[in-house]
């Protein structure tokens, strides 16, 4: 049996009766099963649930159908202020065009791209000043969003710029940056989780998204601006908030880890927003454990999240065992003494004594490497699928390892793990 960590009375509280339709112009609402089993777009909505939906998700999806709304006035009077019928397209760029803001030029365009919301897109250029009437993404469909390090790279190079700008220019960080800090949290469902995209726009950009490391870098994001110097001058109750807003989203991974047959696991890539089962996205992208995302998670729980002396609480009462679990779980299926290598014709598993690896995906429940193709067929080995999945997807990855390691120096939480028997 396979399920997340939930309470009845939280599954029978946040169960809707129908979904609230959104207002994104332009956009089909593809949908995905809730299921264990794989799914693939059209099969099932995820908010199509029975029972009704609670006050505080009601208000949570009347926002986001407003906030779609507000995107859309803001390009439109844009538009008409240019003397536009069409939007000017936006220019596509790998992580944005650039790495950082270093001087007024950059800072001016990368704050010409936040939206009125308050988020940034992906894949965009950022370089030049965006023009009135023009895109603020390159995929208009995913504006404003978390995917990609979208949003999340932007607040943080606007923090890292700070103590270099100039008073006026401070003045617009000010703005700019409580404002991402209030659209982040503004995006974060009730129970803690946060979708991939906000406003909401139907599909797996719904779920609960750790893939690509979307909530972690979220939560860790929060945790910064409430706890550290470089955020010390955002207002106190803003950085209260964010404390907060972490506080919840670790009290949701730590409800949402995966049970199987009783243990505890570790997460998957996409979790329902209601009940935190697992859900599937792309066609290659079916339900199962994910070993990267996981390892991000964990490294979460120990560097913030667990109480770092007696004085102190967890965010969670729950961190410890989480950790112990999953930490656990990443010792047992880890692959040694072999590397990954793609070649022309294919991918082999190659023998390199001493190394550590872990496949993208487990199975559920079986928690066995299992590899996708576009079709949605599941297969065990790698060399089964076609070639250009295995010389363009990471199938295997070895980002678990920095996670184990920084275990391996908190021997006493071992020791406690052993205490609690990792339950």
């Amino acid at each position: 049996m396979v399920k997340a960590v939930l309470g009845a009375k939280e599954l029978s509280r946040l169960m809707p009766k129908k979904w609230l339709p959104h207002l994104l112009t332009g956009l089909v609402l593809a949908v995905f099963a809730v299921q264990t089993r794989p799914a693939s777009a059209g099969e099932t909505d995820l908010w199509q649930q029975p029972g009704a939906l609670s006050a505080d998700w009601q208000a949570y999806q009347q926002q986001s159908a407003a906030d779609a709304a507000s995107l859309q006035q803001q390009l439109q009077a844009e538009l008409a202020a240019a003397k536009l019928t069409v939007p000017l397209p936006a220019l596509k760029a790998k992580n944005f065009g650039l790495d950082g803001i270093d001087n007024p030029a950059a800072l001016n365009a990368v704050l010409s791209y936040q939206t009125v919301l308050g988020g940034w897109s992906k894949r965009t250029d950022m370089q030049q000043v965006r023009k009135p009437g023009q895109l603020a993404g390159s995929e208009p469909a995913y504006i404003p969003t978390f995917d990609n390090g979208a949003t999340s790279t932007q607040m943080r190079w606007l923090a890292a710029y700070h103590p270099k700008a100039s008073v006026a220019e401070q003045t617009k960080i000010h703005t700019a940056l409580t404002q991402a800090v209030q659209f982040v949290l503004r995006a974060q469902y009730p129970n803690g989780g946060f979708p991939q995209s906000y406003p909401l726009r139907g599909s797996y950009h719904d779920a609960v998204t750790l893939n690509d490391n979307v909530m972690t870098d979220l939560l860790n994001l929060l945790w910064d601006i409430a706890n550290q110097s470089d955020y010390q001058w955002l207002p106190a109750e803003l950085r209260t908030s964010a404390q907060a807003g972490f506080d919840k989203g670790v009290h949701w991974l730590v409800q949402a880890q995966v049970v199987v047959d009783g243990k505890r696991t570790v997460w998957t890539a996409q979790h329902h927003p209601l009940t935190g089962a697992p859900v599937a996205a792309r066609k290659f992208e079916q339900i199962s454990l994910v070993s990267s995302e996981s390892a991000a998670v964990l490294q979460l729980l120990l560097d913030k999240a667990l109480a770092k002396a007696r004085e102190q609480k967890p965010s969670s009462p729950g961190v410890l065992p989480a950790l112990c679990s999953g930490i656990a779980w990443l010792q047992q299926h880890q692959i040694r003494d072999k590397v990954w290598q793609r070649h022309d014709t294919g991918s082999a598993l190659v023998e390199k004594k001493g190394a550590q690896l872990w496949a993208r995906f487990y199975s559920l429940p079986q928690q066995q490497p299992v590899f996708f193709d576009r079709d949605g067929q599941v297969y065990s080995d790698v060399d089964q699928l076609s070639l250009e999945r295995q010389q363009g997807y990471g199938w295997y990855q070895t980002n678990a390892k920095g996670v184990l390691k920084a275990w391996r120096k908190r021997p006493e939480l071992a020791a406690q793990c052993a205490q609690i028997g990792g339950k």
